[in-house]
């Protein structure tokens, strides 16, 4: 899929803008069969971009090109996504929408991300009209509030003497989401063997009034800090020399119509299993009064390698 100049030079300043995706001419293509059922959306490349793009900015952009073929009374309540190739950051990604059915209560998508003409993620979302309906979930843990908890970036000044340059680097960069680890220890140093942490987390910004935004914005941040879980059973993380690792698939239950992206909520983690080469990871997001507002789900690489 071409890209137009104005397209390569338009960069986002915030999340809200980042997720925000625009609708975009369809491409001339033998590929595409039944274009009165596609719709083509541009995602923004993040500002100072490079090496991979993080898969959680695909999964949030193409929820939301997804959102804006589907009517306002629908809420999306589940995804399924499978990485199929790692994306460039430097690049705009460029969205494929499939309508497959509009139904009275739900409605189905499939969405293609693209970039230099090759699919780097398939995404299949559910949306559903609100209805009620029998109610239980799990209680959320009993953990630290937010403004009892230091910030990753906090966290790396109290424990600078024991963090590497490049890990330091790392901590400081100033991302959309603001982590606090219930965890207060050195980041990313599992110094015990565990199958469980939790993190509090929100957008750093103000993201408004849209609600496919706040989705998408949980959606962003449901894929930070999930593969890695996996890996502290046997006292690794993603820096870990040797260790290959990569997310392979995501799924997302949203249980929950109205998120709040820029407000506190709670990601509790956990793995259950491990083995031949992948790993995999759950996770519960609540909100700040206990309400359990979505579930995730992924299978990442998990591969020792010997150089």
């Amino acid at each position: 899929m071409n890209e137009t100049p104005d397209q390569q030079t338009r960069s986002p300043g915030s999340l809200a803008e980042l997720l925000d995706v625009s609708p975009r001419t369809a491409p001339t293509s033998a590929d595409i069969h039944t274009p009165h059922e596609q719709l083509f959306f541009q995602g923004l490349k993040p500002q100072g971009g490079h090496g991979r793009v993080f898969g959680g900015l695909v999964i949030g952009q193409a929820l939301a090109a997804a959102s804006k073929t589907v009517t306002t009374t629908k809420a999306i309540h589940s995804l399924h996504a499978y990485f199929m190739r790692a994306g460039d950051s430097t690049l705009p990604i460029h969205y494929e929408v499939h309508n497959d059915r509009d139904g009275q209560s739900f409605s189905t998508r499939r969405v293609l991300a693209y970039q230099k003409d090759k699919p780097i993620l398939s995404l299949t979302a559910s949306f559903h009209t609100p209805e009620s309906g029998l109610n239980h979930q799990y209680t959320m843990p009993d953990v630290p509030a937010p403004d009892r908890l230091l910030n990753n970036h906090q966290l790396a000044d109290r424990h600078a003497d024991k963090i590497s340059d490049t890990l330091m680097k790392i901590l400081k960069r100033k991302l959309p989401i603001e982590t606090r680890p219930v965890d207060q220890g050195i980041p990313f140093y599992n110094k015990e063997a565990d199958t469980q942490h939790a993190v509090w987390f929100r957008s750093r910004q103000a993201l408004g009034d849209n609600p496919i935004i706040h989705r998408a914005a949980l959606a962003f941040a449901s894929d930070m800090g999930l593969l890695s879980t996996c890996m502290r059973p046997h006292k690794l993380t993603w820096h870990t020399p040797n260790l290959q690792s990569a997310s392979l698939d995501h799924a997302l239950w949203f249980h929950e119509p109205f998120i709040q992206a820029d407000d506190w909520m709670l990601y509790v983690m956990d793995t259950p299993w491990s083995g031949g080469a992948r790993g995999f990871n759950r996770g519960s997001i609540y909100d700040q009064k206990g309400k359990l507002i979505a579930s995730a789900a992924q299978e990442g690489l998990l591969r020792p390698t010997n150089s």
